[in-house]
């Protein structure tokens, strides 16, 4: 039975995990008004259309692939992590917390992630609140689903297993 420190803690640390996100979302929203908005700097039509027609959405497919087979196998791993602990079962928590998302997906992903937030960055809003809530929400959305994917995919990071996880097995 979990107790309420517990959950205090897990709670906590399910909220700590929106802390990067939505600053890195937040800036990037002030980045652009100060460069776009602010200083008037755009593509033109044409470029713009092309980067929203054909490179965003192609790059956000993609990633939308990749992101999904990461998110499935790290849950999947979760979910072993979890049935390990609660059965005391050492020898296959070893297996599960040393496998981990190769970095070379780290590296493709966050690429795609730029991409995409620089083409919405790159985007003639007419209205700046729309500009920014595009942005922020975008780059919020993509650096959250960075931090939950890594988290899960590391046991002795995740707030979830504070106070479950054996010391000795960390």
């Amino acid at each position: 039975m979990q107790t309420w420190r517990h959950k205090f803690h897990c709670t906590l640390g399910h909220l700590t995990l929106l802390v990067r996100p939505l600053v890195i979302g937040v800036t990037l929203s002030a980045i652009w008004y100060q460069l776009f908005f602010a200083n008037g700097i755009f593509l033109g039509k044409m470029d713009e259309s092309a980067i929203t027609n054909m490179v965003v959405p192609i790059c956000a497919m993609f990633h939308s692939i990749l992101a999904a087979m990461v998110l499935s196998k790290v849950w999947e791993e979760f979910k072993v992590v979890s049935r390990c602990i609660r059965e005391e079962d050492r020898e296959t928590f070893d297996i599960c917390s040393h496998e981990r998302i190769p970095g070379i997906i780290h590296v493709l992903l966050a690429t795609m992630s730029i991409i995409i937030i620089v083409g919405a960055m790159l985007v003639e809003y007419e209205n700046p609140l729309s500009g920014m809530f595009s942005v922020g929400c975008l780059s919020f959305f993509l650096v959250l689903y960075w931090e939950v994917a890594t988290t899960l995919d590391n046991p002795a990071k995740a707030p979830w297993f504070i106070g479950r996880l054996p010391s000795d097995w960390l």
